[in-house]
């Protein structure tokens, strides 16, 4: 890879040598010693450190910024101003700073052969400034595409853990209010009451079965019910409990909760007398 990189670099000089070559045709001898002589010895350092990339390594640093802008002034010639270009463009993907020296050096010499005319060609030294950056900026969005993503993911997951505990939490403080309610309650009608008043409900009522005892709750959303089948020590039961809000019926931790509430009817009685006219218990 870095070979490949020197390989760049010296293709890229060899090119500006020859392009500065060119400009010197035609001049007094004195004038083409001046821009030869800077181009050759430009050239030979290239060539050197592509052969030996470990040495040399103030030009490799600052070589182009030496040599470039001098043989655009010694040249002397307006045309000279687009050897700039390319080091703009190679440098400031790889080295911001340098590719900002190169950028002014342009838009310097772009008014000293152009005059006022050097505006004309601002907007296309920016855009060319501008459009070397595209590969670190886009590198730049990219990290923080990446971060913005883990951050979302790391908060979705941060929220999906709150709702857990969230609802773990309200599991525990309906438990525990359940709980205390048992244990102040000296009888099954006041524990109940309490009850209703808890969960907000329009009645509760505790029906004796005859044998045919439902396994698992169930929701009656013609009467806005939900029964609970309770086994006593002697018999079954089902506890209903009548809801005020329809909606109530779609809430499952609510009903959990009544669930569980009704199931400890069993601690208050044993169950009920084997008559016909066993009596049912409402509040």
């Amino acid at each position: 890879m870095l070979r490949d990189i020197n390989l760049i670099f010296l293709g890229y000089r060899v090119l500006l040598f020859v392009f500065f070559v060119a400009l010197s045709m035609g001049k007094p001898y004195t004038h083409k010693a001046l821009i030869i002589i800077p181009s050759v010895l430009y050239l030979s350092l290239s060539v050197y450190l592509f052969l030996y990339p470990g040495q040399v390594r103030l030009f490799k640093s600052y070589g182009d910024l030496i040599f470039v802008p001098a043989l655009v002034l010694l040249s002397g010639q307006k045309e000279a101003v687009f050897a700039l270009l390319p080091p703009v463009a190679l440098y400031t993907s790889r080295k911001i700073f340098e590719g900002m020296l190169f950028f002014w050096f342009s838009v310097g010499f772009g008014f000293y052969y152009y005059g006022k005319w050097g505006l004309a060609l601002l907007p296309v030294m920016v855009a060319l400034f501008l459009s070397s950056l595209h590969p670190d900026l886009v590198e730049a969005l990219r990290k923080e595409r990446f971060y913005i993503r883990n951050l979302r993911k790391s908060y979705s997951n941060l929220m999906s853990d709150y709702g857990k505990i969230e609802k773990s939490l309200s599991h525990l403080e309906m438990t525990g209010a359940i709980l205390d309610i048992l244990q102040k309650s000296n009888s099954l009608e006041e524990y109940l009451k309490d009850l209703k008043g808890v969960f907000n409900l329009k009645s509760i009522s505790i029906r004796p079965m005859q044998g045919n005892l439902f396994k698992e709750a169930m929701l009656d959303r013609k009467t806005c019910s939900f029964h609970v089948p309770v086994r006593l020590q002697r018999g079954e039961a089902s506890v209903i409990f009548y809801l005020n809000n329809p909606l109530e019926l779609y809430d499952k931790e609510f009903l959990k909760n009544l669930e569980r509430a009704g199931k400890l009817i069993n601690l208050y009685i044993e169950g009920f007398e084997e008559k016909p006219q066993a009596k049912v218990i409402a509040v």
